[in-house]
């Protein structure tokens, strides 16, 4: 995965093109990180993990997924993922937007199956195994489509959108199941944290306080500071800082910015309590995390 994708937590960035909105992204994990944050973006995903074994979390739930396993991501679903222990992982992402099968019209397929679908009217099964009934099948259609991308052969975006209706064929047919009634109670907290997260987004460069963070779901102090630790896994304060410092560590990879400015960019003062917290999460500090790459 590209460094830079690091620095929003709802991904804005076009995949792919507009007339193409369609990518696959391969990650290594751990590479110059062993986390990904809480984030979202408009496209779907489906992750098919080559190997090893992370743990993703998708609507505040967490998964032991490991070699072989295909994870879906509906669009706009919070999701993150970590290494698990010490194990190395590689696993391959599929992003693409609904309109490459939807059209943007209005037929039997939309009104029965995607319009329900993106409003959250199915339970989607996030983790799909080896040994559960029909993964072969879903298997072969995610690894093609994945090959279809790669190649990119004589009219290979017809291909590719006939192995996508294939794919949610499979889907529909045998792994979602209709809900009748949507969880209000998951929905509202699901909105708060999407809230908390951008302002964070946006006012990483200045100092964030918990009041101020409080302030914007209308919760007391207290209680904010509670719900963030159950919903996230973590302190605000652990939260944010491990978001300012994946976004130094992608400014120290592709700027020439002295460490000092890196630290004051990303709304930390003080150079030594910089230096500390980023030899924490990454295991050295930011001259030898420079050093490193530019050696690598």
């Amino acid at each position: 995965m590209q460094q830079e994708e690091i620095l929003s937590l709802k991904e804005t960035g076009q995949k792919g093109d507009f007339l193409l909105p369609f990518v696959v992204c391969k990650t290594f994990l751990p590479d110059f990180y062993t986390t990904f944050p809480m984030h979202w973006h408009d496209e779907m995903e489906i992750v098919y993990v080559d190997k090893g074994e992370y743990i993703e979390t998708i609507d505040f739930e967490n998964y032991h997924v490991k070699k072989g396993d295909i994870i879906i991501v509906p669009p706009c679903m919070l999701h993150s993922f970590k290494q698990y222990e010490e194990e190395r992982a590689i696993f391959r992402s599929v992003l693409f937007d609904l309109s490459i099968v939807t059209g943007n019209n209005t037929d039997a397929c939309s009104i029965k199956y995607f319009t329900p679908f993106t409003e959250n009217r199915f339970i989607v099964p996030v983790v799909i195994s080896q040994g559960d009934l029909h993964y072969d099948e879903l298997r072969e259609k995610v690894l093609s489509i994945m090959r279809i991308y790669y190649d990119k052969e004589e009219c290979f975006e017809l291909k590719l959108k006939a192995e996508l209706f294939g794919m949610f064929n499979l889907l529909f047919r045998y792994f979602l199941e209709s809900e009748d009634n949507t969880n209000t109670v998951k929905a509202g907290t699901t909105k708060s944290v999407k809230m908390i997260l951008d302002y964070i987004s946006e006012n990483y460069m200045y100092p964030i306080t918990i009041d101020e963070l409080a302030e914007t779901v209308n919760l007391s102090k207290h209680y904010f500071m509670r719900f963030f630790k159950k919903y996230m896994g973590m302190t605000c304060i652990e939260y944010i800082n491990d978001y300012r410092l994946n976004i130094a560590a992608n400014l120290l990879l592709t700027t020439r910015m002295r460490i000092t400015e890196v630290a004051v960019s990303i709304g930390i003062t003080n150079l030594s309590y910089f230096n500390r917290i980023f030899k924490k999460k990454f295991h050295l500090t930011p001259k030898e995390y420079r050093f490193n790459a530019d050696n690598t």
